[in-house]
């Protein structure tokens, strides 16, 4: 019997990506734009996905941290970044549900809510 490579490498190439992502090796991407969201007062738009929340600014900022909080205020998940214009955070370990995302850099405060379906 031969065996197949190709599903093999696919499976573990798939768990060294999630477990960078999850670990914040990956987490800024300069390809992805949110052209259907508007950007709100403070210059931030916010689209949640099944398993990321994407988040984009008007302008670079920098200093940046992320809170993800839940209903009760517990902050689920915290990262920081030395600068970004745009970033994906995972949140494919999230329940359904309404979550809140707090936003501090030298530029911008922000608390927006978003739904993770």
């Amino acid at each position: 019997m031969k065996l197949n490579k190709f599903p093999i490498i696919l499976l573990l190439f798939s768990v060294v990506l999630l477990n960078a992502q999850e670990e914040g090796l990956i987490s800024s991407i300069d390809d992805f734009s949110i052209d259907k969201v508007e950007f709100n007062q403070n210059g931030v738009k916010i689209l949640a996905f099944s398993s990321t929340l994407a988040i984009e600014f008007v302008d670079e900022v920098s200093n940046l941290r992320y809170e993800i909080i839940n209903k009760k205020g517990d902050v689920l998940l915290s990262k920081k970044e030395d600068t970004a214009k745009k970033t994906l955070l995972n949140i494919s370990n999230l329940k359904k549900g309404t979550y809140y995302v707090r936003v501090f850099s030298d530029e911008i405060k922000d608390f927006l809510k978003f739904t993770k379906t």
